[in-house]
């Protein structure tokens, strides 16, 4: 059981969505209602920039 565990919390895709999640809580004096928006305004950034270079990879390279 500690071995699944050890291999669940080492690795990258847990640990650093959680130590971002730290950070911003740390930097926003730990208000849950601007760390929402905070990672609302980032997911909303992460898919813009994703849908751009779908269709940059559609229209520019096709």
């Amino acid at each position: 059981m500690s071995e699944l565990l050890r291999n669940q919390l080492y690795r990258p895709a847990v640990v650093l969505p959680m130590v971002a999640l730290m950070q911003v809580m740390v930097s926003q004096d730990f208000n849950l209602g601007q760390v929402g928006w905070v990672f609302a305004a980032r997911g909303a950034h992460a898919a813009l920039q994703r849908s751009r270079e779908l269709i940059c990879a559609v229209h520019c390279h096709g």
